[in-house]
């Protein structure tokens, strides 16, 4: 994807900041609805699955669970009230860095994310999400937008290192 995208001119960048976006429809080689079906289908399995070391849960989809679940089966349509962010993860000294998915409740709606080597899928599920959050939709974002940056080379670390101290504090205890 990288390398599709690098071979583009993005359609913004950022003043101060090497993150760019690219419209997705105007990029045959990108297909918007295998990304999306890829990122919810790792969202929903973390909804049904205690993937973490406690044995709880990791994504709580609560009402949204099941229309993702139809989404998946092809019965219904991407959740409107639910919006996910496709990045594309420049090269960095942790660009490998994965884990199960993991989120938690902001203000009024729940935020999740799953980095993989190359991507970072984030899903905010509420009927109470921002605009301005809206606009970066893969699915429902004009022009179905990807984002390219490194800046969340550092969210992902920081997570790390949390996961880290919590997995060591459960041993030591």
């Amino acid at each position: 994807m990288a390398d599709v995208l690098a071979a583009r001119t993005p359609d913004i960048v950022s003043a101060g900041n090497s993150t760019r976006i690219y419209y997705a429809a105007n990029i045959p080689e990108i297909k918007v609805r295998a990304l999306a079906y890829f990122a919810a289908s790792i969202f929903w399995r973390g909804s049904i699955h205690p993937w973490n070391e406690d044995s709880s849960i990791p994504v709580r989809l609560g009402p949204f669970q099941e229309r993702f679940r139809r989404f998946l089966m092809d019965e219904e349509p991407f959740p409107k009230d639910s919006i996910l962010w496709v990045v594309v993860r420049d090269t960095s000294g942790v660009d490998r860095l994965t884990y199960a998915p993991m989120g938690e409740r902001k203000g009024n709606f729940h935020v999740y994310k799953f980095p993989m080597p190359g991507f970072g899928f984030s899903l905010t599920v509420s009927k109470n999400i921002p605009d301005h959050y809206r606009q970066r939709c893969l699915v429902h974002g004009p022009g179905n937008p990807i984002i390219a940056s490194s800046l969340l080379e550092d969210f992902l670390m920081n997570d790390a290192v949390k996961m880290r101290e919590r997995s060591l504090s459960r041993v030591s205890a």
